[in-house]
């Protein structure tokens, strides 16, 4: 008896590698292992759509989104939503402190507009996937140190959590 419990806890954990190997969460275009762990922490940053952050959370952000036909934008997202029923939404960041590269990650499947100066911020580079669990998107986008804008459209969930920093 003793001996079969050892065997299945010794397949237990050479299966489980495996099978981390076989999703997506190492196939992105760049490692994205702090996102995820940020994801997976208790006692994220929430905040409703609409408000604005007076700074930077360290960690993953959560937003409360509205539904579609609540949903108020700075400017209208740059792509309708891909569904009728879908949630989004809105929240200011504050000045960065620095000009630079800085990463946006999301952990649903969602457009995402970055507004800064009144205008769309464009992407210097995007990673996606949608076989990994809690990570779906990464964004890269040149910014300057200004206040930002940021937006999502097309959700499913009602929340999504971001994280949001300068390319390291």
């Amino acid at each position: 008896m003793l001996r079969s419990g050892l065997v299945a806890i010794a397949l237990l954990a050479l299966l489980g590698p495996a099978e981390a190997a076989d999703d997506g969460c190492e196939k992105f275009a760049w490692p994205l292992a702090g996102e995820r762990v940020a994801f997976a922490a208790t006692g994220k940053t929430t905040i409703a759509a609409g408000e604005a952050l007076s700074a930077l959370p360290a960690g993953a952000l959560v937003i409360r989104l509205q539904p579609a036909a609540q949903a108020s934008f700075e400017m209208p997202p740059e792509r309708k939503p891909r569904t009728e029923q879908w949630h989004g939404g809105m929240v200011r960041l504050p000045a960065l402190a620095k000009p630079g590269v800085y990463q946006i990650t999301l952990s649903e499947d969602a457009w995402i507009d970055v507004i800064q100066n009144g205008r769309y911020a464009r992407s210097v580079g995007s990673t996606g996937r949608s076989d990994c669990p809690g990570v779906r998107k990464s964004v890269r986008l040149d910014l300057d140190a200004s206040p930002v804008v940021l937006q999502v459209s097309g959700v499913a969930p009602d929340t999504i959590a971001v994280t949001i920093g300068p390319v390291q």
